[in-house]
């Protein structure tokens, strides 16, 4: 439960019509750097206006999509947005491209550690697998309230080991 396409594209819908989704236009553009030295440019950014506490997981997955130039996969990425944002337990989505390599990258945040990994194993990610390039889909899940996940800062990334460290100095 909580995946189901259906239930998430009339979830979209209903959040569409009360005006809880909204789009960040102030982070297009943005270049960022993953820990791994990896640069991304965000294209798109959503979040859900929630009444909920901060969200306590970051999903974070990365693919070369097969048979489709980097335009046509921005182009693309709107019509499975329209099945996740419905999903339980989803709060924002930065969607970015390596305009070098072609790989995408999308960084998400879920209410809950078991929203993150239930999308993990959604028909969402499956679909993802399947129009992507044979081994080039990873992803992994973490737990904001094990490590503080920071994705920008002016320099890029950082990571929640060196937040808790930026923040242990500035005391």
């Amino acid at each position: 439960m909580g995946t189901n396409p259906v239930i998430g594209l009339l979830k979209t819908l209903l959040f569409l019509v009360t005006f809880r989704v909204r789009f960040r236009r102030s982070d297009i553009g943005r270049v960022i750097e993953m820990e791994d030295g990896r640069r991304f440019r965000v294209f798109r950014r959503v979040f859900l206006r929630s009444p909920h506490d901060a969200p306590q997981a970051v999903f974070v997955v990365r693919f070369t999509p097969a048979r489709m130039t980097v335009r046509q996969n921005i182009a693309f990425s709107l019509l499975p947005m329209m099945i996740f944002m419905g999903f339980r337990g989803f709060r924002s989505k930065y969607w970015c491209v390596d305009d070098r390599s072609g790989m995408c990258q999308g960084v998400y945040e879920w209410q809950t550690v078991e929203d993150a990994r239930r999308y993990e194993s959604s028909i969402a990610m499956r679909f993802m697998t399947e129009r992507s390039i044979p081994g080039s889909v990873s992803s992994r899940v973490i737990d904001q309230s094990r490590d503080r996940y920071w994705l920008f800062r002016p320099a890029g990334i950082v990571s929640g080991r060196t937040a808790r460290r930026l923040s242990e100095a500035s005391s």
